[in-house]
């Protein structure tokens, strides 16, 4: 048996799992309003204020916390995010702590349907990066 070609085979397995690791965990998870949570916030601009202090990338986590009945998170299109209608809902999510991967880069709207919790200022409007591609190496 070739002792190296073993150790050398080992070493590549640990290298791509550790390079694996890297990447997946690189990705961040945002938690929509901080300690606020998704509610309907103490003022209008609330969450506008919020997403000015955040970079999303393509892969990371908007992680929305709110309890069912209380709120929803619908993702919508600009016309229904600047009106606050749901004519051209893209997914609805009203289970609670509702995770959502951002899977491309762009624009993206989100706001609570129940009530009148998005003209109360409670909807959120991101824009995603790319993210930086990979370094190439010689």
């Amino acid at each position: 048996m070739d002792y190296e070609k073993v150790h050398l085979s080992l070493l590549m397995s640990a290298m791509i799992s550790y390079l694996t690791f890297v990447c997946v965990s690189s990705k961040a998870t945002h938690i929509v309003g901080d300690r606020v949570g998704w509610a309907s916030p103490g003022y209008n601009s609330f969450y506008e204020n919020w997403s000015k202090n955040v970079t999303f990338n393509v892969g990371d986590v908007l992680l929305f916390q709110y309890n069912p009945g209380l709120s929803t998170v619908v993702h919508v299109n600009k016309d229904d995010y600047d009106h606050c209608t749901t004519r051209n809902v893209m997914q609805t999510y009203f289970r609670g702590n509702s995770s959502i991967t951002l899977d491309h880069p762009g624009e993206y709207f989100f706001f609570c349907s129940v009530g009148k919790h998005c003209e109360a200022g409670q909807k959120l409007q991101i824009t995603v990066s790319q993210g930086n591609p990979p370094s190439k190496t010689s």
